[in-house]
């Protein structure tokens, strides 16, 4: 299991999860800015995979891959909102098809409702570090896209893309790349 808050308001951070499988699951997603947590987030309702092998999900080439690597098989995605205010997701990952049944949709999403109001209290009284933000690699990501904005005189959004470009051609991970270009390992001036 994965939870992550996904923008505004809040910061693009994996708030948990369960064990390194989810932890690599929800880093491919929050580097990319795309899989099932996204879209779950833009249409508000879960995203249903129960077969990550299925050719509806060819759209995330990546999260599949780390997803095989670590032998899971299905990923569910459930918005996590107070309101209006879109707070994030909860992801559920199995190493079996078709793992959640139909009546554990609807707890998951009472799951992720009630996840996604405690973050949101945790923020409101100001302790968003006991929320579980502030240790994850995005603040890495953010400093090595302002380097890249440097380096390269362009704004955040194209320097992310060089990031998330050069991380795909070299099969390592957003992060990873990240941490070479905060150590100066890697230029793009050179």
């Amino acid at each position: 299991m994965g939870v992550s808050t996904l923008g505004d308001p809040f910061d693009v951070e994996t708030v948990c999860a369960s064990d390194g499988a989810a932890a690599a699951l929800e880093d491919i997603q929050l580097s990319s800015g795309v899989g099932p947590g996204w879209d779950a987030r833009v249409a508000r309702t879960p995203v249903l995979l129960h077969d990550l092998r299925d050719a509806a999900t060819t759209d995330w080439p990546m999260l599949q891959s780390v997803a095989a690597h670590h032998g899971v098989s299905s990923l569910y995605a459930f918005p996590m909102t107070v309101g209006a205010l879109e707070v994030g997701v909860v992801d559920l990952y199995a190493d079996g098809r078709g793992a959640l049944k139909q009546r554990d949709v609807a707890l998951a999403s009472l799951m992720a409702d009630a996840a996604a109001l405690r973050i949101f209290e945790r923020v409101l009284a100001g302790n968003a570090a006991d929320a579980g933000f502030g240790s994850s690699s995005r603040r890495i990501v953010h400093q090595a896209t302002g380097m890249v904005c440097a380096q390269l005189r362009v704004n955040s959004d194209d320097a992310l893309v060089v990031i998330r470009a050069h991380a795909f051609a070299s099969g390592r991970s957003v992060t990873e790349i990240a941490e070479s270009i905060i150590s100066r390992e890697i230029d793009f001036t050179a």
